[in-house]
């Protein structure tokens, strides 16, 4: 979305305030209206990358306030469109408008908080998707392959993580590594039982191609990890789909568990190998994707605690995906 209508209420005292720092944020159009006998509402709309600027400017000033309250809605379109929006010879600053180019924090803390839940929704989803990623390789079937990779339930939890390092949230750092971690276990636990009772060949080509890292593998797994965080930061959730096929992380686990189900170690080695790198790389690309765009805590003191989680966690995913790239290519 490329608009975002912002519905805020104030106590009526703050009335004035609020309109003043509302006309220095290049808002595209605001109203006012009475909320109750106490409270005005305003109704802004914005583009999407002035949003966080706002809802900053508002939560420092406001935020202790009785009654206060933010609410961020996404608009499909607006009519008459800006005259900057409008396609003629004159092209805004790209490098600046580029820098913001995403959605806010808080919409960012939103998602990727639903996405990395563990809930119900989200293990039924795994127990799902690793039947269908299973049965696919055992019958070399491509098109069901890419069913598995669609459905990805595990892409949410570790573009979590990197949020959560990022903004120095030990919570939300726990909450993601406890569902990554579970829907892991799930799908090695389906795919383990599969390999026990089912004939599985390792000559099949959907096995072997998963226990030998591809040249230029990490490359790829790096690149789909940064394209995954962009789409997620961006709002452009249509290039999510390619990312979950790119940097399939099912295929290589489920070839994992039925490797180790019947009993071939070696292969089953190389698979999670495959499954670790990819792992690692996304959450990698994604810490680094929200450092470039920006992204980090309104508080300072959150901030300080942030930029040590963030270096700490870069540091320990180097020195993890160069152990990786060692046993891989060495």
């Amino acid at each position: 979305m490329v608009f975002r209508q912002i519905e805020i209420v104030v106590p009526n005292d703050k009335k004035e305030e609020t309109i003043e720092i509302i006309k220095k944020c290049e808002v595209l159009d605001f109203s006012h209206s009475d909320f109750s006998k106490r409270y005005t509402r305003f109704n802004i709309v914005i583009k999407t990358e002035r949003t966080e600027r706002i809802l900053d400017v508002f939560q420092k000033r406001f935020s202790e306030l009785e009654g206060f309250r933010i609410m961020v809605i996404p608009v499909e379109t607006y009519i008459p469109l800006p005259e900057d929006f409008r396609l003629d010879e004159e092209v805004k600053t790209a490098e600046a408008e580029h820098d913001k180019a995403r959605i806010s924090r808080e919409e960012l803390y939103i998602k990727v908080t639903d996405m990395s839940r563990l809930s119900f929704v989200y293990i039924s989803m795994v127990i799902l998707s690793s039947f269908v990623a299973a049965i696919g390789v055992l019958n070399d079937d491509v098109a069901v392959i890419i069913g598995g990779m669609i459905i990805a339930p595990l892409i949410g939890p570790n573009m979590c993580i990197s949020f959560s390092m990022v903004m120095g949230d030990l919570n939300l750092a726990r909450t993601a590594l406890k569902s990554s971690f579970v829907g892991i276990m799930i799908s090695i636990i389906i795919s383990v039982i599969l390999g026990i009772f089912l004939n599985v060949d390792s000559t099949i080509p959907s096995i072997l191609l998963r226990t030998n890292i591809a040249q230029g593998g990490i490359v790829l797994a790096l690149a789909s990890g940064f394209a995954g965080s962009l789409a997620l930061i961006t709002d452009l959730s249509s290039a999510l789909v390619g990312v979950m096929i790119a940097v399939a992380l099912l295929p290589p686990l489920v070839t994992f568990g039925l490797l180790l189900g019947s009993g071939n170690f070696f292969l089953a080695g190389g698979a999670f190998l495959i499954f670790s790198v990819n792992l690692v790389a996304i959450i990698f690309a994604g810490i680094l994707t929200l450092i470039q765009q920006k992204v980090h805590p309104l508080e300072k003191e959150q901030e300080v605690t942030a930029k040590k989680m963030t270096a700490i966690s870069v540091l320990i995913l180097s020195v993890i995906l160069a152990v990786l790239i060692i046993l891989t290519y060495y």
